[in-house]
């Protein structure tokens, strides 16, 4: 069995239950709260920080430990011990190569889990989708603080950038963005456009001038187009109505003008996250396997921000 430690509080505790510990071959051996001032001498004493680490093989941390110190994270890495981490962090891509070599030294795993690529409305859409030219993403979040536009860019958008270059496969060739100032002088609107070496593009609209709780996915591609309704959760897939029985005898044919479209809703697998999470991160630990969310893919996601974040703010000091 494989020893565990969680990072968070006693409700983070909820989430792991005892039965899904021991189905995926996982020992539960306890849990740290950082952020209880209680437990300040086991962070930062060296020899009780030692002792403590070594009751487990791996350490699961909550994405209430936000933001996570990088540094806490290099002192697990470097005395061997794996991590599945709930959430992407904002770390620069500076801070991540260096995390990625000791990870490498150690030849551990570093997972990232509970993104939006794992939920199962993104894995049931995933088989639908072949070669997209265009993606629309359209979200709903409160305007950045003055001062934090760098936090509420990453927070608000860094999963999103994640699926999207998990669909494109491909490099990124050009990125631009623009904030808009509707009702103030917080920017209420941030239009992102990105275009990548294939020639797919990607347009992001996100800010609270967008639909209350809007969260709208639309990836267009060649034969179809694939709606993904994060806040309805459901997945809408429309294509032209062809009709199978007839012949094409003739190849200059004139087509329809207005051709009949269909739209059909398409049914989400459910499965436990949680549960799928966790045997993965255990096969890989077992098998020395590559996880689906590495430090190379929020690596990525964090090149893509502060490309945003530089181009946003050298033009618009006011965010």
């Amino acid at each position: 069995m494989i020893k565990a430690i969680i990072l968070g509080s006693s409700q983070s505790v909820e989430n792991y239950p005892k039965e899904i510990f021991n189905s995926v071959g996982i020992e539960f051996v306890g849990y740290i709260d950082p952020l209880d001032s209680t437990n300040a001498d086991i962070i930062n004493d060296y020899l009780q920080f030692y002792e403590t680490i070594q009751k487990a093989d791996v350490f699961l941390i909550s994405s209430e430990v936000y933001p996570l110190d990088i540094d806490f994270i290099k002192k697990l890495t470097r005395f061997g011990k794996h991590l599945l981490i709930d959430g992407f962090r904002n770390w620069s891509t500076y801070e991540i190569e260096q995390l990625e070599k000791l990870r490498i030294e150690a030849q551990t795993i570093i997972q990232f889990g509970s993104l939006l690529q794992s939920l199962p409305i993104f894995t049931t859409a995933f088989q639908y989708l072949k070669n997209p030219r265009m993606i629309k993403i359209e979200k709903f979040c409160n305007a950045p603080r003055l001062g934090d536009f760098e936090n509420w860019v990453f927070e608000n958008i860094a999963e999103e950038i994640d699926l999207v270059c998990r669909i494109v496969r491909a490099g990124i060739r050009s990125i631009q963005a623009k904030p808009i100032f509707i009702y103030g002088n917080q920017a209420d609107l941030i239009n992102i456009h990105l275009e990548f070496d294939n020639d797919a593009i990607c347009n992001i609209s996100m800010g609270r001038a967008i639909e209350d709780s809007k969260h709208f996915i639309s990836i267009f591609q060649q034969d179809k187009h694939i709606q993904i309704n994060l806040k309805d959760n459901k997945i809408l897939e429309s294509k032209m109505a062809l009709n199978q029985d007839q012949l094409e005898l003739d190849i200059d044919i004139d087509q329809s003008e207005n051709p009949k479209i269909i739209t059909i809703e398409r049914n989400i697998m459910p499965y436990d996250v949680r549960k799928m999470e966790l045997r993965n991160f255990t096969e890989n630990i077992e098998k020395k396997l590559t996880p689906s969310s590495t430090l190379d893919h929020l690596r990525d996601v964090e090149f893509i921000c502060e490309m945003l974040n530089e181009k946003i703010k050298r033009r618009y000091q006011a965010v």
